[in-house]
């Protein structure tokens, strides 16, 4: 239980608030949602070491569409229809069982990359009291007058029959490539016969044309062409004839053709006294079409709006399913796309077609159910957007946006360009929107509890669900009669936005813990949450309390699946992260993600090939400098401790400064949530550690170290450094630092710690003289690979050149020497010098030094062999060798810790 010790071990009073965006229930989780997690560990974990106390509740998105088209595939169902004839009841039990039989393998997955949550405790948005809460908001926004029935045009999807919000399809980019039916249909005017040409890539809503539209400020030509007469707009004319021969017979503004009456092209539907006429709209643009625009008001926003200000007629020309009216006598009764080729060969015979093509272009799909999309009018339930607009900007000025350029850039975006949110939807599976209507007059109820609902109907409220719910009758207070509620559910995102309430069934429950957790310190989620989560969030926090609900969102990119989408559990286009999880393990997963662009709100593939290189390098590195430490303390008798030790030794000094500083930036970088960042930092300092520390200190420390007072000075540096790197590393590798914590230290776990304090401070002078010995150093090992003299060869002298003087302490020359296996390090500056550094080896041998590199490479093959044979590091053995330079004797036995050196045939040790 050491997750919940770690909150409990938190001041009750010091809270740190998360907010989780829950996921839908449906399905197995992939790499996204992974990732998600990962993120939302990360920074609670910091947290907490930083001393607050970080509750980590799970959550279930349970309703709406996802849910439901899964249950209508496991039913056999294709249309709403069928779930009528089905019964309601028995498809909302179907609903219910599905989402409580589908979230038991994702625990599996949560836990397996390391993240802490309280799944005990999860809340889900099916229960009861979250649902209260979420009627509690609604109650709230329609007293506010923010929320408003009306007949307004929105994204519908035909399959589903409901309405679909403008977010929810842009959310994922749910637009695919089709190729439309492209027409250029011919109006007579009235009274003189000239015909304007006006252009649209939805056949079927013609039936229902009710006016045309110019641009006042264009420049119209009128055209004869065998003895019929056109108008299009001027600019459009190469578009329209390309290198045709026509008579431009006259020229005419946008102002002249407005009020003029048109033939209308069906007479299914009656008319009123504005209809088929030309009015101004400043939409009407010359980027494509002939400048004409044909007007279906019911079937597009911008039509819809100039019918609505004209006072135009507005036709229920399609019904729930995309058929068109019986009353169409041409196309009546079929699918909204079938009908477009039967309209068209009728205008076609009729001579009113000028013309046929196709066109490719992005189209909007069901998010869900992928079924082709239309504009239609529909009387709904909306959230008034254009009231909130200056609250919504005003309020997000004050949010910490990471990425920052996301602030101004796309949330802001999405705020100004917002219509007003269609909030219902004609379905099933949901909250139901707490309105109960009179048939026989204007009265309303509108419930914000259970307890009002049972009080006003006196009636037992049994399930908030549809069907029991619309049982529900209440008498009105008006005229008497009975009131009966509304049949649509709210929009899923309602409920996801009403979390920050509803997860702690707030106001009827919690209050104070509510108003001391809002809003959150952090929530963060991938870029199509930018115009979902992110922003109904937002919405209703302003809608409710005008402040917003989240202080920091760090925005991640998104991980693409194998297709080249978004990965999607709709789409289902990825493979299992399972067994990539178990082969590679997660905290390589945590370090390629978090140090990845993604978590800068870039999109990524997933590479398996980056994922293992973490595991190769930082993380068996780590590992490695772990047991180099053990083994040799071991070998010393040392008693760890994780005090600041004291030392002299310009190595111990360094490392600790480097310490401290990786401590102070990767503190500041998680505090300012730049994960990657972060993740920079900790992989430096594991090669540091490894690649120049304990790479330059293990004579140091070896049982043939002379020197007891640097080896324990060196020992207890090693042991401060990685006690406190595996705590400023938790929260970013969890599983090793605690395994090697706890090996190191005995104690409970890393995960209790608090972020460690460096005593040391960051020595510049030290950390600016190893940084340029370290460059010294890597270029004299590429001076040697390119001219073939390997590093066991000492030499008598190397030269550095540099532009600039160069001073170091005595201390950091020897380690330069040691390193490039030199007995002389020469500086020599010169102002004219082009490079800034360069080394020049005097690569003459002579005898001794001949010699010393055969000793050099006898004692690195006789410590080989001791690997071999599994030595223990004091353990005193025989060498054999053929032969060895003698002045080096000595050398060799102290250093490979042989007792005795024998000559033999073969190199081998022999194991007393």
């Amino acid at each position: 239980k050491i997750f919940e010790k770690s909150v409990e071990g938190r001041p009750d009073n010091k809270k740190y608030t998360f907010y989780d965006g829950p996921p839908f229930i449906t399905g197995l989780p992939h790499y996204g949602h992974l990732l998600g997690s990962i993120v939302k560990d990360v920074i609670p974990r910091f947290q907490t070491m930083k001393g607050y106390r970080v509750p980590r509740v799970w959550g279930w998105d349970c309703h709406g569409l996802p849910a439901e088209n899964k249950v209508e595939k496991e039913l056999g169902i294709n249309s709403k229809r069928e779930i009528e004839t089905l019964g309601i009841g028995k498809f909302v039990d179907a609903c219910k069982r599905y989402v409580d039989n589908v979230s038991e393998e994702w625990e599996w997955y949560v836990d397996h990359v390391g993240r802490w949550v309280d799944f005990q405790h999860a809340y889900r948005t099916m229960d009861r009291k979250y649902m209260e809460s979420v009627l509690w908001v609604f109650q709230q926004l329609y007293e506010k007058e923010l929320i408003y029935k009306g007949k307004r045009v929105s994204l519908f999807c035909p399959r589903c029959s409901t309405p679909i919000s403008n977010f929810e399809v842009a959310m994922d980019n749910s637009y695919k490539v089709v190729t439309d039916p492209s027409v250029i249909i011919k109006f007579k005017l009235k009274p003189t016969g000239e015909y304007l040409l006006a252009w649209t890539t939805t056949p079927w809503t013609l039936p229902f044309n009710e006016a045309l539209a110019v641009n006042e400020d264009l420049d119209y030509l009128i055209a004869e062409i065998e003895d019929e007469k056109f108008i299009f707009a001027k600019k459009l004319q190469f578009k329209i004839f390309g290198d045709q021969k026509i008579n431009i017979i006259g020229i005419a503004k946008g102002t002249e053709l407005v009020g003029k009456e048109y033939e209308s092209l069906y007479s299914y539907f009656p008319t009123k006294p504005g209809d088929h006429k030309v009015y101004p709209a400043e939409f009407v643009s010359t980027d494509d079409g002939t400048g004409v625009v044909h007007i279906s008001p019911g079937f597009g926003e911008d039509d819809t709006n100039l019918g609505m200000k004209h006072g135009l007629s507005m036709i229920d020309g399609v019904n729930d399913e995309g058929h068109l009216n019986e009353k169409v006598e041409v196309a009546g009764g079929k699918y909204f796309k079938a009908a477009d080729k039967l309209i068209i060969e009728d205008l076609k015979v009729r001579g009113l077609l000028f013309r046929q093509d196709t066109l490719s272009h992005s189209y909007p799909h069901c998010h869900r159910c992928s079924t082709a999309l239309l504009y239609k009018a529909q009387v709904a339930w909306y959230i008034n957007i254009q009231n909130l607009k200056n609250q919504l900007l005003k309020t997000n000025q004050g949010i910490n946006w990471v990425p920052e350029h996301f602030k101004h850039g796309r949330f802001e975006l999405g705020i100004k360009n917002a219509p007003d949110w269609c909030i219902s939807r004609t379905r099933y599976w949901g909250a139901p929107i707490p309105v109960w209507e009179c048939p026989d007059c204007d009265w309303r109820f509108v419930a914000g509890s259970i307890t009002e609902i049972e009080e006003s109907s006196g009636q037992k409220v049994i399930d908030l669900h549809r069907p029991q719910i619309d049982d529900i009758i209440i008498p009105c207070k008006q005229c008497g009669k009975s009131a009966m509620r509304v049949k649509e559910v709210l929009d899923s995102w309602v409920e996801a936005a009403s979390m920050p309430y509803a997860q702690s069934h707030y106001p009827f429950e919690n209050e104070a813990a509510f108003k001391q957790n809002f809003p959150a310190d952090f929530i963060t989620e991938y870029t199509g949450q930018l115009r979902a989560w992110f922003y109904v969030m937002h919405v209703i926090s302003n809608a409710l309390y005008q402040k917003r609900s989240f202080n920091n969102v760090v925005v991640t990119g998104v991980i693409m699946g194998n297709d080249g989408r978004k990965m999607s559990k709709n789409y289902g286009n990825y493979p299992d992260p399972k067994d990539s999880i178990i082969k590679y393990g997660a905290d390589a997963l945590r370090l390629y993600l978090m140090g990845s662009p993604i978590v800068a709100g870039e999109d990524i593939s997933i590479a398996e090939t980056e994922w293992q290189i973490e595991l190769r390098t930082t993380l068996n590195t780590l590992w490695n400098s772990y047991r180099f430490f053990s083994e040799n303390a071991a070998t010393a008798n040392y008693d760890y401790s994780d005090k600041n030790p004291k030392s002299n030794n310009v190595l111990d000094q360094w490392v600790l400064s480097r310490l401290a500083e990786t401590e102070k930036k990767v503190d500041e970088y998680l505090t300012a949530y730049y994960l990657p960042k972060a993740v920079k930092e900790l992989k430096v300092f594991v090669d540091d550690l490894s690649n120049w520390y304990i790479r330059e200190s293990r004579d140091r420390v070896r049982p043939s170290s002379q020197d007891e007072k640097d080896k324990l000075a060196s020992l207890q540096t090693m042991a401060y450094v990685l006690m406190n790197f595996l705590k400023i590393a938790s929260p970013i590798i969890p599983f090793i630092t605690e395994y090697l914590y706890r090996q190191l230290t005995n104690s409970a776990s890393v995960h209790l710690q608090d972020w460690p304090t460096i005593d040391h401070k960051p020595d510049a002078n030290i950390l600016k003289q190893m940084t340029l010995a370290r460059k010294i150093v890597e270029l004299g090992h590429a001076q040697r690979k390119l001219t073939n003299h390997p590093v066991k060869q000492p030499y008598r002298k190397v030269s550095v050149k540099s532009q600039a003087k160069i001073n170091l302490d005595s201390e950091v020359v020897n380690l330069i020497k040691h390193e490039l296996n030199v007995d002389e390090l020469v500086f020599e500056s010169d102002g004219k010098f082009e490079l800034a550094i360069q080394t020049i080896f005097d690569f003459q041998l002579d005898e001794d030094l001949i010699d010393r590199g055969k000793a050099r490479d006898i004692i690195r093959k006789l410590q080989q062999e001791r690997k071999t044979n599994n030595c223990q590091l004091n353990e005193l053995v025989i060498g054999q060798i053929p032969d060895w330079p003698k002045s080096f004797e000595n050398e060799i036995k102290q250093k490979a810790m042989l007792k005795e050196l024998r000559r033999g045939q073969e190199l081998k040790i022999i194991r007393a």
